[in-house]
């Protein structure tokens, strides 16, 4: 299977970068902001968010995760490594690697539904085009038309993004 290299690395850290800046600017009135990355690129990309807004702001920022099956959301428990008594007050943003069918977000929505909530936003590095829920970024470092067949591949090793 042939790979095309989307975004290198020195690309993908400008993305993060501006990410954390469009983040910062929604939320430069608060104190503090939560994160929480779908395991286990998009908590990986919390991560590496958290890390840059720290650094461009005076934001206290918390990292928590969000665990779910993505290929079958409805079997599994989606589970959050904090209570709700923690972060129902601050303002959330859902992060996550790539956004493909709007599937994966839309259920990580799921724990987040029975509370009432400060403030919800997503953030995405690669946001495709063909989407079967009705889901749409808030905060998007790169959107991407593809074919159905083609695959937006996040390496965070390597720290890049190929089409596959």
């Amino acid at each position: 299977m042939s790979s095309t290299l989307i975004l290198d690395k020195q690309k993908v850290e400008q993305k993060i970068l501006r990410l954390a800046w469009q983040i910062f600017e929604k939320h430069a009135s608060e104190n503090k902001i939560m994160l929480f990355g779908i395991k286990n690129r998009g908590l990986q990309l919390a991560e590496l968010l958290a890390e840059k807004l720290r650094a461009i702001s005076d934001l206290e920022v918390v990292v928590g995760s969000i665990r779910m099956n993505k290929r079958n959301p409805v079997h599994d428990e989606i589970t959050l490594s904090h209570e709700p008594d923690f972060w129902k007050s601050l303002p959330i943003v859902i992060v996550d690697d790539v956004a493909n069918s709007g599937q994966t977000l839309m259920y990580a929505l799921k724990p987040f539904m029975g509370e009432l909530l400060s403030q919800l936003h997503m953030a995405v590095l690669v946001d495709r085009a063909h989407k079967k829920f009705p889901i749409s970024p808030d905060f998007v470092g790169l959107s991407l038309a593809t074919t159905l067949q083609e695959h937006i591949e996040l390496r965070m090793e390597e720290g890049q993004v190929y089409l596959t």
